[in-house]
């Protein structure tokens, strides 16, 4: 039997996995306790125990400077360790077989590049050899990381729903910095042109582009660059989708104003962002540099930007980012849907569209679902959804 929408299901509240580290009470009264006067090698114990212990908060101190100091030199030490973190990855859905069963994939396809990581997945529906409207993604990972086996599952679902969809690496920074993935997607679409003769069912004329996280950054860019003529002399990168072909944005999750990429409640988030901005713009002082104006796609966004859809978790995420380009698409008569959650319906974390075993993942593919519709003429016209408090 066939997968449904309707078996996106909430996931169960999960035990509380805080631990208890109070004491037992049995804690030695060391500064209360008496040496004996004659107890001479206790004393000298403890006092070769205080020196070794000055000189480990030294030595502990000294490697805490000299991190720092490197750090403070380069981004890369910070994105090596990042690069070692521990991601929970996305959530399988429900039936997630059904889907498979339904969906070809053709994994690792090398596409021709001046830069790494040039692989691409591409799945499309099993049944049926027509052309169907593609799907190009870009994955996440705070332009440091990231690989597209995380959008796995989406792009499964999306499939079966009867879109080609392709799922690209490219190199991430610091070894490749700024604008590599945005010249990477050219790349793609270059790639992708040549052999839809062997792949029937991809239709470059009928393109809807998303990504997640940085990987929405990447996407948003590349359309800025291929519907506004000024972004593309800016950047120097050509404009090689055709007038008309572009039907669609998906925005999951992205910062789109990278020159306030880091501004962030807390000092740790400030300096995780900022090392991120470094690692991918490529300068100590990118904040200010006009490759970061140029990546914003919200001073760049036009009233040819196609339709879009935007949505982003309420907390740890980019949701005035998120809110701040769906406003500046509207001032241009862009149709845009969104879909934001207020604090009052409860934490929504960054990347939760992934999270295919949760009641908010279902919404927004159901949403993206019928956005696509609409763009695609199989629906109405495109309307404005909002799942957000009022923003004034």
């Amino acid at each position: 039997m066939g997968a449904s929408l309707n078996d996106f299901r909430r996931v169960p509240s999960g035990r509380n996995w805080t631990k208890d580290w109070s004491s037992d009470g049995q804690m030695a009264d060391v500064a209360g306790s008496k040496i004996g006067a004659n107890d001479k090698g206790t004393v000298v114990g403890v006092r070769a125990l205080v020196r070794i212990g000055k000189v480990f908060s030294f030595l502990v101190t000294m490697t805490g400077v000299g991190i720092w100091c490197v750090i403070r030199r380069s981004p890369a030490p910070f994105i090596r360790w990042f690069r070692r973190l521990p991601d929970p990855g996305p959530s399988a859905p429900l039936h997630l077989a059904d889907y498979e069963r339904m969906v070809d994939t053709h994994r690792n396809l090398e596409y021709p590049s001046r830069y790494g990581s040039n692989r691409l997945d591409l799945y499309h529906p099993k049944e049926g050899r027509d052309k169907l409207p593609t799907i190009l993604w870009v994955h996440g990972g705070g332009f440091v990381s990231g690989d597209k086996s995380g959008t796995a599952y989406w792009c499964t679902m999306m499939a079966s729903q009867g879109y080609t969809v392709v799922s690209m690496n490219y190199e991430v920074a610091p070894e490749a910095k700024y604008p590599a993935p945005v010249v990477q997607m050219s790349e793609v679409y270059d790639y992708l042109s040549v052999i839809a003769g062997d792949y029937p069912t991809l239709d470059m004329s009928r393109l809807i582009i998303g990504g997640d996280s940085a990987g929405a950054q990447i996407a948003s860019q590349f359309i800025a660059i291929q519907t506004n003529p000024e972004l593309a002399g800016l950047t120097g990168i050509e404009q090689v989708v055709p007038k008309g072909a572009l039907l669609a944005a998906l925005l999951y999750c992205g910062p789109y104003n990278v020159n306030r990429l880091a501004d962030a409640k807390g000092r740790l988030a400030r300096f995780y962002l900022n090392h991120l901005g470094w690692a991918y713009i490529g300068e100590r002082g990118w904040r200010n540099s006009a490759k970061a104006a140029h990546a914003s796609t919200v001073h760049y966004a036009t009233g040819n930007y196609p339709p879009t859809f935007i949505t982003d978790g309420n907390t740890g995420s980019f949701e005035k980012h998120g809110r701040e380009l769906a406003e500046r698409l509207r001032s241009r008569g862009v149709p845009v849907t969104s879909l934001f959650y207020p604090m009052s319906h409860g934490i929504v974390h960054h990347e939760y569209q992934f999270k295919l075993d949760t009641a908010e993942a279902g919404e927004c593919f159901e949403m993206t679902l019928s956005f696509l519709e609409e763009c695609l003429g199989r629906g109405n016209s495109i309307r404005r959804i909002d799942h957000q408090e009022n923003s004034g």
